[in-house]
């Protein structure tokens, strides 16, 4: 591996972001597969897809991204914060009705997974607390 992508990798937030990347697409591709065989399961589709991924991620955000030990505790707090960031971003694309939806978007996409990331990084993996 270059030492450039080796910097790269030893940087928290680009192992976040790759890790992030990997689980929107684990997501996605699980449910197409199942949309593809029942074209009219979207909520299931999207519920498969999304179990994956997160247990992808809580793994990998885990073990590679934090450096922290699997725990119940830290897979709650991990699941908690996942959960409020969706509300977040139901809240602030209908706060942002007067845009263009591609604007909503991007602001969502954006502004997430940074805040999840301080999270993540300060209260759901952070070593001073016991798990």
């Amino acid at each position: 591996m270059s030492a450039f992508i080796q910097r790269l990798l030893g940087l928290r937030i680009v192992r976040y972001g790759l890790t992030g990347g990997i689980a929107t697409l684990i997501h996605f591709s699980l449910a197409l597969l199942v949309l593809a065989q029942w074209p009219q399961a979207f909520a299931l589709a999207n519920l498969l897809g999304f179990s994956l991924a997160f247990l992808f991620s809580y793994w990998v955000q885990t073990c590679w991204v934090f450096e922290n030990q699997l725990s119940l505790a830290n897979a709650l707090r991990f699941l908690l914060v996942q959960l409020t960031a969706l509300c977040l971003s139901v809240w602030l694309s209908s706060q942002l009705n007067q845009f263009h939806n591609i604007i909503k978007v991007g602001v969502v996409i954006v502004l997430l997974p940074a805040l999840t990331f301080v999270i993540h990084r300060f209260w759901t993996f952070s070593r001073t607390e016991s798990s």
